[in-house]
């Protein structure tokens, strides 16, 4: 800290060396620098405040059924079209800064020009207030330009209201539900003529294998009734050729037991055709009426059994006698009802097998129709939904081309109009020359520095030492005479009045803004003289 110090103080007193010069220049690059501030025309700025309302009450109405435009992003569009080239040059031509425009080079300069001082900026926070101002050297201009940009914002935003975009988008969609609908026709079409043309090959409400499952579980319960009629057919044929005279002998296929248990196996297969009606094979009531009628063929089997095993325990049928005339006929009638059932259940056993070859050998003809069936449902459907959405876009594409023609998104609000301006709002002159006189005197020591730099000297003791590499025995200080130290304290007040009266000549080149903003422009184009 101590060497940079120190250092710092060396080069301090070098430059002391060449005041006088710093101050020189600094008093020349100040004058200069006042005197070019004082030649700058004065610039005049026109601006006007408008308010673009981009909230439509139609909005939240149309939420989800039609695309409303977004407002912020037409406004932000607006902005750049109103500053893009083509309407630059508009504005040019419109306010007379063209006329002395000869050249694509100066064509070229104009446009940037506008460009830089033209500004179009939101200044409302939040609130879509916008500002347009211009700056230019002549107030009625400055308020044209605001006033033309104005009105081509508004020519815009009415031109742009037809919604072009949109329309473009409802005939695309128009032509695609076109095809969509012809296409949708066509599959729907084939659809009913394949199941028009292959009917017997349905499926209906069943597949393949649930049908052949069924089909074979009602030719189980066919076999099952036509076998215990035929049973009962036999028992009756024996008890008619046994029951002559006396007392007839009861056989255990003809015992009441095996009657009532004959019974309920003929209602459990009359349930269970009826179930298979209704339901699949897999169904819980038909395999629980299965179970009941394997359960009720088990007990007949070992009822008989039992029975042979134990004649005695026989019971005869209800209506059973030793007579015959009447038991006869009972018997005939009992015959004749036996035979009627198994003539009926052997006709229904063959048309279930009939049914079931049928079906067998169309399996593979079913299978293809089947798989050809999905596939054109598959392509019905899918062209249906895709139909169904273009439609539904179509609707919301008609409906959102109606509220662009039917409504303007954007309101233009004058808040402020534009003025001619009455003074000047720039240039900030004295900030300009506040900055001409900082850079006279960095300008000033810089080039003191600098000779400071190309004319050293030793200032000290060990300065020496470190340039030479020698010690330094002694030094020998420069004894002043009094009046040579009265000498150096009146150069040393006067240099610091000098100084001082360059920030009094900095003050009275502010006070004289007036004057030389009106002479110096007119000395330098030789107006004057």
């Amino acid at each position: 800290m101590q060497e940079i110090l120190s250092l710092v103080l060396g080069q301090l007193r070098n430059i002391w060396r060449f005041r006088w010069i710093a101050l020189g220049i600094a008093w020349v690059i100040a004058i200069v620098g006042w005197l070019y501030v004082y030649s700058l025309p004065d610039e005049y700025s026109s601006s006007a405040r408008v308010h673009i309302d981009t909230k439509s009450a139609i909005d939240p109405l149309l939420s989800g059924m039609a695309v409303t435009p977004n407002a912020d992003q037409e406004v932000s569009l607006l902005i750049r079209t109103v500053l893009s080239r083509p309407h630059l040059r508009d504005i040019a031509r419109a306010t007379g800064l063209d006329l002395k425009v000869t050249t694509p080079e100066q064509e070229q300069a104009l446009i940037e020009g506008l460009q830089k001082r033209l500004t179009l900026t939101n200044t409302g926070g939040g609130t879509d207030l916008y500002t347009i101002s211009y700056t230019s050297s002549q107030p009625k201009l400055a308020q044209s330009v605001v006033q033309q940009v104005m009105s081509i914002m508004t020519t815009m935003n009415l031109s742009n209201k037809n919604g072009g975009d949109t329309t473009q988008a409802v005939s695309f969609l128009n032509n695609e539900v076109d095809k969509y609908k012809q296409k949708l026709n066509e599959t729907e079409q084939k659809l009913a003529d394949f199941k028009k043309n292959h009917a017997e090959l349905m499926p209906g409400t069943d597949d393949y294998v649930s049908q052949v499952q069924k089909l074979n579980a009602n030719i189980d319960s066919l076999q099952d009734q036509l076998s215990t009629a035929r049973d009962r057919k036999a028992n009756i044929l024996q008890r008619m050729r046994s029951g002559g005279g006396g007392g007839a002998t009861v056989t255990p296929a003809r015992s009441q037991q095996i009657q009532r248990i004959d019974s309920q196996l003929d209602a459990e297969q009359q349930k269970l055709s009826d179930l298979l009606t209704k339901y699949t094979p897999k169904h819980p009531d038909v395999i629980d009426a299965k179970r009941q009628i394997a359960a009720l063929k088990q007990r007949r089997s070992d009822t008989l059994a039992q029975l042979r095993a134990h004649p005695s325990e026989i019971q005869a049928p209800a209506g059973a006698s030793s007579g015959g005339g009447g038991g006869g006929n009972q018997l005939s009638g009992q015959l004749n009802d036996t035979e009627v059932k198994i003539s009926t259940l052997e006709s229904s056993l063959e048309r279930k097998q009939s049914q079931l070859k049928k079906l067998q050998a169309g399996a593979d003809s079913m299978n293809d129709a089947q798989a050809q069936l999905a596939e054109l449902s598959r392509n019905y459907e899918v062209t249906r939904d895709q139909y169904e959405k273009l439609l539904s876009r179509l609707y919301s594409a008609r409906l959102s081309t109606d509220v662009q023609n039917d409504s303007n998104a954007l309101q233009f609000r004058v808040i402020d109009p534009p003025e001619v301006p009455a003074e000047p709002s720039g240039p900030k002159r004295l900030i300009l020359m506040a900055m001409a006189l900082v850079g006279a005197l960095i300008a000033g020591l810089a080039f003191a520095w600098f000779l400071a730099q190309i004319r050293p000297v030793f200032s000290s003791r060990r300065d020496l030492t470190e340039a030479t590499g020698f010690p330094v025995i002694g030094s020998v200080s420069l004894a002043l005479s009094p009046a040579q130290r009265a000498d150096r304290r009146r150069s040393i007040v006067v240099f610091f009045v000098c100084c001082i009266s360059l920030l009094i000549g900095f003050a009275a080149a502010v006070a004289l803004i007036p004057v030389g903003v009106h002479w110096v422009p007119n000395i330098v184009s030789g107006q004057v003289l």
